[in-house]
């Protein structure tokens, strides 16, 4: 690399030109310095154990939530809060500060805790690459952070040290997290900051609660061989999901870069992979190197090529897959085949990511297609028939590169040829992975064509050639343009893949490594030799930013501020974009010391350096020169206007979650005030994660359930709280939770724009052009020089019109530019599933590289802005039940209304012979609009029992069956008077607008005779199916809702009724011929029940009377002292003689008593 620098011209004038251009360029910062400080902000990962703790710091790998929360907040009585609720935390805290160059830290943060600033954190979480597992949505959560005093000793009597703290939250499906952190507004200018937060699930924690490396041993000393003269390589990994990115190319060692911070941090690792080499005839490597060649990260899984040899790595991700599926160790995959070479895929598709991988050998044009799919690894050989040679009817051929086209499910391969005569040539060949059909899209001309002055030259074969060879190494495609470069010693661009554009300013002596794309317009190109140089999307100039001039001036510039990102001696390991940014990974080497950092390549500063010091004019004066410059840019403003509310189009789900107010009077929190704040934050999401329920609430929100039953006591919360008497000194304000529908726009076009059919983006375009003409006559209009072009990657899919209003007493044109979609290029999907990827270039006319706006964090390009567009349904759309207004209408429509004897507020039960009027609502997640829908829907009953325990699923015969009118096998569950059918007329068509269902359960159907569990009438419950897929065309979306409905009153069958019938009336004639009968026998029965009565109550009575005779009789032979054998028998003889007489005079009363 060349020396940092800048060689200057020794002439006078030169000297005073380059002074004077560096004063021109640099008014920016100089306002800067003047006006405000440099402060940036600074963001660490805690622990809970180390909160508090200067100078600690921690690696985000712990996934699980913690318990200990719930301890807490079972201290808060009188809170608004469920007593009833387990409450969890995440297990990080981001700790927060800010530094300004040339103060203390510590004072800086006193002094603006002092002045009212809180920094405010926004959490934007990364969708998931697995949508079956997952659900697709965009969303934010934004944070105040909260003051917390350190821990360490301090003298003062209010704080020394202090930080500020929040939660670090966790979502399943999502390891990628951004971290925008920003100013309240109060206290001192700090510029936004964005940190990338990842999980890091290749480590794991120690017995001894230290970190270990799952894939290897880390290294601790960056030794100058492993950078110092070795070539850069390029970084691949798939876009906005790997949360690790990885790098090889340090020789002679099986080791890698490892970094989870987007390389503001690192690690050198030394992998733990057997180093061997499985050589045989076929393999035609001669030569062992334990450097690692190629390396690719995806979501969870890391790839590797060492030699001829691939090893994959899948990480600890728990927030990913449904259990712990962590490789351990490296596998080793394709053992017996020989690889040449990984190819990289960028982006995701249909829930998997994707990698290749070509083969030398016995495989010799054939492409092995990596699969991974939640961290499952697979690979399949293509073309599946016969090899690419042969299916392009050639005898030798090679793959150089592949391409993978998620939007067509096709692979591109750029194709090497060897013909008999030993003439080398390439192809560009197109293979359908779904019809297993190869084409030749492309031959690339042998030698490079002669452009002739030109910056651009179309391909056609017509044009004459140069004697240089063409040489392709390699392509890039660009999903969202549909634009692929095939480069080598020469660039070539195309839209379509077949005509092919020649970009002649890249020097045909020079040969490309690799290309670096930001997907969003921009590419980078490195060189064999180490140049950088910059081409933007849409034009065709290809411009140089290192080595050059502006490069030497822009060095120079950070020599003289002492920059600690630039050394005399330098070697580039990497470039890539982060953030739409051009990023260098630089290994310095300073007073012999060597380092690795991350520095942003200034790609505007430089194109201003090279514009102006190419276009200048010196002009004299008088006694002397002047110096002028053209400026080249046709507009002096650029505004954004009319930028309609972003959530709509960008789909972002954001919530507000403010830390708790504590009541001490320097607003410090304590340990407990932030878990408190740590368990509000994971309910909040908790609540959002649970609410995609059948069943629509009340009031389409999620935090409503959440205050429902507290909101009437509010007043008195908040009575506690300025009475200083709340529990644990905490107060939790309700309205500090919530979620957010009305963000603004920010006069920038979103980062991405989603369009459901028919939809369209509406804004406005501000230009003040730089030299107007104004034209004579009655219409006083301005003829502009501006002019503002749009170019759509898929026309057959979207269209712009763009409408020009001539301001002529502004010099300036308005322009209105509306893009909507065509209706008819997508099909019906689940939200956010298989969207199609898509873009608008909005270009003003003459504007590329030429035009820039100064802002505080320095030179801004204009007049190129390349915005995404994904067709489809939108993710956050769903359909609900809207079980509130059915309720109201099939009342209002039966006269009655009927629930169950156990009434489940939850879920509502219908009687089974009123007509059922079904409503439901489609609810937008992102903006809160919730309306009826209005489409038409087919629903099925998928599944039932007569207990929620025993539902069953049936099958797709048994729904054919129990739903089709067509059915006549007497098991129709429901019927409708509606007409209305499918094409094929197996299932009825409804609407909001439809007669209702009318419930049968006839004899074949599950709920037909059902048999009660109790006295109370039988309930069934019915798992239903409706979606408007293939019977809806207002929209993209395949709205599919699956809930369950609960009917009781069903009728029992025909023969049970009437058995039961039977046996009832036989039991009620029984029970009337008893009763006569016991109506007629009862005045016999009454006597003999009084004759018994009488009977038994004189026998009782002369028990008695025996009983006291004979007590009297021992009294009295006691005091005469008779004997008593004599005594006996005289006894003996007097009670028989009384009992005869009783007798006696009982049968004659009983002759003489009269019968009645």
């Amino acid at each position: 690399m060349s020396p940092a620098g800048p060689a200057w011209p020794r002439l006078r004038v030169l000297q005073t030109l380059w002074a004077l251009l560096v004063v021109l360029l640099a008014p920016w910062r100089l306002w800067a310095i003047k006006n405000t400080q440099e402060c940036t902000w600074q963001v660490v990962l805690n622990n809970f154990e180390t909160v508090g703790k200067k100078d600690a710091s921690d690696r985000f790998v712990d996934q699980e939530p913690l318990y200990t929360v719930d301890k807490v907040f079972s201290q808060l009585v009188d809170a608004p809060i469920d007593p009833d609720e387990t409450y969890l935390g995440f297990p990080y805290y981001l700790k927060i500060n800010y530094s300004c160059k040339g103060e203390s830290s510590e004072a800086l943060v006193r002094k603006g805790h002092l002045t009212g600033l809180k920094p405010v954190v926004l959490v934007t979480f990364q969708s998931p690459v697995n949508f079956h597992r997952w659900k697709i949505e965009q969303l934010q959560i934004q944070m105040e952070a909260a003051p917390f005093r350190s821990r360490e000793r301090c003298n003062a009597e209010e704080v020394c040290l202090m930080s500020w703290y929040t939660p670090m939250p966790i979502k399943n499906g999502s390891v990628v997290m951004r971290v925008d952190v920003s100013s309240n507004g109060l206290g001192p200018f700090i510029p936004n900051k964005r940190f990338q937060v990842n999980i890091n699930g290749f480590l794991e924690r120690q017995r001894d609660n230290t970190l270990q490396f799952t894939v290897g041993n880390e290294l601790f000393n960056l030794i100058p061989r492993y950078f110092v003269n070795v070539p850069s390589r390029p970084l691949w990994y798939t876009v906005d999901q790997a949360p690790v990115f990885i790098l090889g190319g340090i020789p002679e060692e099986k080791a890698i870069l490892l970094t989870d911070t987007n390389f503001k941090d690192f690690f050198l690792v030394e992998l733990s992979i057997d180093s061997c080499w499985v050589g045989s005839f076929y393999c035609p490597q001669t030569s062992f190197t334990a450097t690692i060649y190629d390396a690719i990260a995806t979501e969870s899984t890391l790839f590797i090529r060492q030699n001829q040899l691939i090893y994959y790595f899948t990480g600890t991700y728990t927030t990913l897959h449904e259990s712990n599926r962590g490789s351990g160790r490296w596998v080793r995959v394709l053992a017996n085949e020989c690889i040449k070479k990984l190819c990289p895929v960028h982006f995701h598709s249909n829930g998997s990511e994707y990698v290749m991988a070509l083969t030398t050998g016995k495989h010799e044009g054939y492409v092995h297609f990596g699969t991974i799919t939640d961290g499952r690894v697979s690979f399949e050989l293509l073309p599946r028939q016969r090899s690419v040679c042969n299916g392009i009817l050639v005898v030798n051929c090679s793959i150089t590169w592949a391409v993978f086209i998620a939007g067509d499910y096709n692979l591109l391969l750029l194709v090497e040829i060897e013909d008999p005569s030993t003439r080398k040539y390439f192809q560009v060949v197109s293979y359908d992975l779904v019809s297993d059909y190869l084409v030749v899209l492309y031959t690339i001309p042998e030698f490079i064509p002669d452009a002739r002055g030109l910056e651009f030259l179309m391909v056609l074969g017509t044009e004459s050639y140069t004697n240089f060879p063409m040489v392709p190494k390699g392509m890039s495609y660009n999903p969202y343009n549909n634009l692929l470069f095939i480069w080598g010693n020469f660039l070539l661009q195309s839209y379509n893949s077949k005509n092919f554009i020649y970009l002649a300013d890249f020097p045909k002596e020079l040969s490309i490594k690799y290309l670096v794309n930001s997907f969003y317009g921009d590419t980078a190109i490195v060189t064999e030799t180490e140049e950088i140089w910059y081409l933007l999307e849409g034009s065709y100039q290809v411009y140089k930013l290192f080595p050059s001039k502006g490069w030497e001036v822009h060095v120079s510039l950070q020599v003289m501020q002492q920059s600690s990102l630039y050394a005399p001696n330098e070697t580039m390991v990497t470039l890539f974009y982060e953030d739409h940014r051009l990023y260098q990974l630089v290994y310095l080497i300073d007073n012999q010391q060597g380092r690795l950092v991350k520095r942003l390549v200034p790609v505007e500063q430089l194109l201003m350096y090279q514009q102006i010091s190419n276009d200048y004019l010196l002009e004299r004066q008088g006694s002397h020169l002047t110096l002028s410059f053209t400026n080249f840019c046709p507009f002096t403003v650029m505004r954004l206007r009319d930028l309609p509310n972003p959530q709509i189009y960008t789909r972002q789900e954001r919530y507000r979650a403010q830390p708790p107010r504590v009541l001490e009077p320097g607003g410090f929190h304590s340990d407990n005030s932030l878990a408190v704040y740590q368990g509000l934050v994971y309910y909040l999401l908790w609540l959002h994660s649970k609410y995609d329920k059948p069943y629509a609430d009340p009031v389409h929100d999620p935090t409503w359930r959440w205050w429902k039953n507290k909101k009437q006591d509010q007043d008195y919360y908040f009575y506690l709280a300025s009475n200083w008497r709340s529990a644990g000194s905490v107060h939790v304000d309700m309205a500090s939770y919530e979620k957010i529908y009305d963000l603004k726009a920010e006069n920038e076009l979103p980062e991405r724009i989603f369009l459901d059919k028919g939809t369209s983006y509406r804004f406005s375009v501000f230009l003040t052009a730089r030299e107007p003409e104004p034209l004579h006559g009655p219409s006083f209009q301005l003829q502009s020089k501006v002019g503002l072009a749009v170019v759509l990657a898929d026309p057959e899919c979207i269209e712009a019109v763009v409408k020009e209003k001539v301001l002529v007493n502004r010099n300036s044109v308005l322009f209105w530019v509306t893009l909507s979609d065509k209706r008819f290029c997508f099909d019906q999907g689940i939200s956010g599933h298989h969207l199609m990827k898509t873009s608008m270039l909005l270009k003003v006319v003459g504007s590329s590289g030429h035009c820039f706006q100064n802002t505080n964090q320095g030179p801004r390009m204009q007049g190129n802005l390349m915005v995404p567009v994904l067709i489809g349904c939108p993710p956050g759309k769903r359909l609900a039940f809207d079980i509130t207004y059915t309720l109201e209408y099939n009342r209002l429509q039966n006269k009655h209304y009927f629930d169950c004897v156990h009434v489940d507020p939850e879920m509502p039960c219908f009687l089974f012979r009123d007509i059922f009027y079904p409503f439901f609502l489609i609810q937008d997640l992102v903006t809160g609009d919730s309306g009826s829908f209005q489409g038409s829907y087919v629903l099925k009953v998928v599944g039932g029992g007569p207990t929620l325990d025993t539902i069953k699923e049936y099958s797709e015969e048994d729904i054919y069956r129990f739903n089709s009118p067509l059915d006549k096998t007497g098991s129709l569950i429901w019927t409708t008077r509606n007409t209305t059918t499918t094409e094929d007329s197996a299932f009825n068509i409804l609407s909001h607008n439809s007669l209702g269902i009318e419930w049968l359960c006839m004899e074949n159907s599950p709920c037909h005779d059902t048999i009660p569990h109790s006295i109370f009438a039988s309930e069934f419950f019915f798992k239903v199916l409706v979606s408007n897929r293939g019977v809806d065309k207002s929209t993209y979306c395949d709205y599919q809702l699956t809930f369950q409905l609960r009917i009781h009153g069903l009728p029992l069958s025909a023969r049970r009724a009437f058995l039961i019938l039977m046996v009832s009336a036989s039991l009620f004639v029984g029970l009337v011929i008893l009763y006569v009968i016991s109506c007629l026998l009862s005045p016999y029965v009454v006597k003999v029940c009084n004759v018994l009565c009488w009977k038994i109550n004189n026998i009782i009575a002369w028990e008695s009377y025996i009983y006291s005779v004979a007590s009297d009789t021992g009294a009295f032979s006691n005091t005469s002292g008779i004997k008593s054998g004599e005594s006996s028998g005289g006894i003996s003889r007097v009670v028989s003689k009384v009992a005869g007489e009783n007798r006696t005079d009982t049968k004659e009363t009983l002759r003489k008593k009269p019968i009645s």
